[in-house]
């Protein structure tokens, strides 16, 4: 589970919380680099929320889905 915390107040200091206790499930049902492409995957998510939050934007979902896509995709690329 993935949880970004935007406070309403700019001078509190937000989070993102990682949970990682179904890491072996996810490598027993999808394999080692599937498992942690997931992870990876929801925390780009979540650092979109953090942009969002940062330049005082609406919590758009489908933004930070297409966001943490092209992130990822980029990161791929330069592996």
């Amino acid at each position: 589970m993935l949880l970004f915390f935007a406070p309403y107040d700019k001078t509190v200091e937000p989070y993102i919380r990682i949970a990682t206790g179904d890491y072996e499930e996810l490598v027993s049902e999808r394999g080692k680099n599937d498992a942690l492409w997931a992870i990876l995957s929801s925390m780009a998510h979540e650092i979109i929320h953090y942009q969002q939050w940062l330049e005082d934007k609406e919590m758009d979902e489908k933004e930070a889905e297409n966001g943490s896509e092209e992130s990822l995709d980029s990161y791929y690329r330069f592996l």
